[in-house]
């Protein structure tokens, strides 16, 4: 007989809209042991979905202005719920034993970007050879595979985008500094970080702004959880990094 944790889990991710084989570039949230989300800033595209798993400790998920968590108290299971985006807009989540509506504490937020105008499906990454759904003008998860990110920058993107990191063999679970400089300068504007999955297309986890600098450029800043070794790119309307592998370092 399931146990009621199960069946509260269940409906739970009913009632969130989660379905079988679904097509959309899924983001992936865990909930770390250190009482923190990772990565605790997702943009996904309207209609796609976000997956928020346990990887330690006592968490759920609530968002803001809701009456419940997922799942309904906090647990040290390995729970999984998933929770498809409608509308577009910014909506804030936290663990209910360790954060707070607002973003107090072990909190995050999701990014929903509205499809273009017109009412098709949205365009792929600029510069990318994603396929037709994967995010409109940058934000969203996709990319292109190596190879092909030289020459397809849209006029005013910029010149060059560096990525460097504080520590190029982390520790796993460890926050590490991921940063560098745009120019010419795009002050405000949204930078995305990127991994390479398995078949070679990148995929968004983390979006950051751009700061103003000195000599026409903008600097960028963004703290990152690997649980892996790790190939990472910074990506700026069209224009992309070099892209950086960091070999994560497991606990001994």
């Amino acid at each position: 007989m399931l146990s009621r944790f199960a069946v509260v889990l269940a409906v739970s991710a009913l009632a969130l809209g989660v379905v079988a084989g679904a097509t959309a570039q899924d983001q992936t949230i865990s909930a770390l042991n250190s009482d923190d989300f990772s990565p605790a800033e997702v943009t996904i595209s309207q209609g796609e979905q976000v997956t928020f798993q346990n990887s330690g400790g006592d968490h759920n998920v609530r968002f803001d202005g809701e009456s419940t968590g997922m799942p309904a108290s906090t647990s040290t299971s390995s729970w999984k719920v998933t929770r498809t985006f409608d509308q577009a807009g910014d909506f804030r989540f936290y663990c209910e034993r360790h954060g707070g509506p607002g973003g107090s504490g072990m909190s995050g937020i999701v990014h929903v970007v509205a499809p273009p105008p017109g009412g098709g499906p949205p365009e792929p990454e600029p510069g990318g050879g994603g396929t037709p759904g994967s995010g409109p003008g940058g934000p969203a998860p996709g990319g292109q595979g190596p190879g092909q990110d030289d020459d397809k920058s849209s006029p005013g993107s910029p010149r060059k985008v560096t990525l460097k990191a504080s520590d190029s063999t982390p520790l796993a679970g460890k926050k590490v500094r991921l940063f560098g400089v745009v120019t010419p300068a795009r002050d405000g504007a949204k930078l995305l970080i990127q991994k390479r999955l398995r078949h070679g297309k990148f995929k968004t986890i983390a979006t950051t702004r751009l700061n103003a600098a000195p000599a026409d450029k903008s600097t960028y800043s963004v703290k990152l959880r690997l649980s892996k070794d790790t190939v990472l790119r910074a990506t700026l309307a069209g224009t992309s990094s070099k892209a950086r592998k960091l070999d994560v370092r497991a606990h001994r």
